[in-house]
């Protein structure tokens, strides 16, 4: 081991301890980031050292909880894995995670990798690995000023495939363009739903969901059988006949505010899977990971027992209680996934509360002209408090004001501290506070949760 190497892991082992020592935050990229400067190739000093598969997740939405399901489910299979958990998903984040689980001789003991991968960042990580299972959720409008359009991002997510060696890549067969993407180094598994049912008041999908167009390679517009939301569904082409792909691993969803019931059928067996997280996009999430568990061949019972053990990654459906206030934090970052979130509120409880938190740092995306796209009408009844936070705070109120909320019922704090101890405040005990933050905003929350 050369001594560029071995200066690169002591710096970033110390830089974790000092940051954690400070109470600065989670060291999820910092340690990572330090290593990387000092040596640009300390990754494939780990990465060849894994037992059995590297795994990986990309796509737009739900890349963080999906792993964090994935992850619940290896464990229950015994394995030792190393997971980038916080979501930190850059070259940093994936550094970080295998620096803290190795030794002082950059040995590990891990029986799989499983890696949460940024879009943009996918392909220059295959230069140091090469993952033996890709799976792609979804690809929505995000973060423009990053990403670029839906085909940019999918280019991008094509390159990492085709420059990895004989993977088994799991695409979401409901998503035009995810079950576009090509394998032609290995093998391509599909998932999907076939039908989805609420358990809701009322079925709010269809005319709710965020306007999605896609278009087939032939440059005619799809259309739908079926519109689950957004762009996914079961989509065909009038011009060329091309369509959504038969899925091995098809599912049946029933969807509960804060359940879902999902049964499963591949290879001609049918299985009943139940997971304790809310929402169709959190459904989507649990089936794309349960499709890799089948693909790795965990048994059907070790894959429910991983599922009950699951515990929510910070911000995406976590549940917490302070002062006896149950609070409810989902990330938002798109007009989708903002959607999706807003549907899983409960509008109707005037004891509940609402705190929303807009920045626009470069994590978040500069452009917050998404909220526009976003349905905040959802919450135009919503019956209690709504304080609203963060660097683009007045951008959020015009929106609710456009979207016909009461503004009565809403307050401006734009200090996020102040808004989150307002909010636990004015919450009734044994209600519910909502929290729904971008990016940056929920690094904040999350250093700020544990001093209330």
């Amino acid at each position: 081991m050369n001594l560029r190497n071995k200066l690169a892991l002591s710096v970033a082992k110390l830089s974790k301890i000092t940051v954690k020592k400070l109470h600065l935050g989670n060291a999820t990229s910092l340690p990572g980031k330090l290593a990387l400067k000092i040596s640009p190739n300390i990754l494939s000093c780990f990465t060849k050292q894994v037992k059995k598969e590297i795994i990986t997740v990309t796509g737009t939405n739900g890349k963080t909880s999906t792993c964090g399901l994935l992850a619940s489910i290896l464990r229950a299979d015994e394995r030792k894995i190393i997971h980038n958990s916080k979501g930190a998903n850059m070259l940093t984040g994936i550094a970080s995670a295998l620096i803290d689980n190795s030794s002082m001789n950059f040995k590990i003991n891990a029986d799989n990798f499983l890696f949460e991968m940024d879009e943009a960042y996918f392909a220059k990580a295959v230069d140091f690995f090469s993952p033996d299972l890709i799976l792609v959720t979804n690809l929505f409008r995000d973060q423009l000023d990053r990403y670029g359009e839906l085909d940019t991002t999918a280019k991008k997510i094509q390159s990492a495939i085709d420059k990895s060696k004989h993977p088994t890549v799991i695409l979401n067969a409901d998503d035009p363009g995810v079950s576009s993407l090509q394998n032609n180094n290995g093998e391509k598994i599909f998932y999907g739903f076939e039908n989805i049912n609420f358990d809701f008041d009322f079925d709010r999908t269809k005319e709710t969901s965020v306007a999605e167009i896609s278009y087939c390679t032939c440059g005619e517009k799809y259309a739908y059988e079926k519109i689950f939301y957004a762009h996914q569904g079961h989509y065909f082409c009038k011009s060329c006949g091309n369509k959504r792909p038969a899925p091995q691993i098809c599912a049946d969803a029933q969807i509960s505010r804060d359940k879902s019931t999902l049964t499963i059928k591949y290879q001609n067996q049918e299985f009943v899977f139940h997971a304790n997280i809310p929402g169709l996009y959190n459904a989507y999430n649990v089936l794309g990971a349960i499709a890799a568990a089948l693909i790795l061949k965990i048994p059907p019972q070790t894959i429910q027992e991983g599922l009950n053990n699951f515990k929510t990654e910070f911000g995406r459906s976590e549940k917490l209680t302070i002062n006896d206030k149950n609070i409810l934090i989902q990330l938002i970052k798109n007009p989708v996934g903002a959607t999706e979130v807003i549907k899983s509120i409960d509008t109707a409880k005037e004891e509940n509360t609402l705190l929303i938190i807009i920045n626009d740092n470069y994590a978040d995306g500069r452009d917050v002209s998404w909220l526009w796209d976003a349905k905040f009408e959802l919450l135009k009844d919503f019956e209690g408090k709504i304080i609203i936070s963060g660097i683009r705070a007045s951008d959020m109120a015009v929106r609710l004001k456009y979207a016909g909320v009461d503004m009565t019922k809403a307050e401006i704090i734009p200090d996020i501290k102040n808004a989150l101890k307002k909010s636990i405040d004015i919450t009734q005990k044994n209600a519910m506070l909502n929290i729904i933050p971008t990016y940056t905003a929920l690094l904040e929350i999350d250093k700020m949760k544990h001093t209330l």
